[in-house]
């Protein structure tokens, strides 16, 4: 069987590097690529989930005084 060497690198939607959180395994014989998330999107996502925590909270159970 043929075999072949590709170099490349894997960046993240924000442009940040994940080739150090990334790695080669092979599943059914065949190379895959996995990759973690970067921590600046992974942060990114965490406020996002929190405001909108918050702020449905806020909705749903009104302050006294309001």
């Amino acid at each position: 069987m043929p075999t072949f060497q590709l170099e490349f690198e894997v960046l993240c939607v924000c442009g940040a590097g994940l080739c150090a959180r990334s790695r080669v395994s092979y599943n059914r014989g065949f190379p895959q690529v996995e990759v973690e998330p970067c921590e600046k999107c992974l942060a990114k996502a965490e406020d996002k989930g929190f405001d909108s925590g918050y702020d449905k909270a806020l909705k749903d159970y009104p302050q006294k005084g309001d």
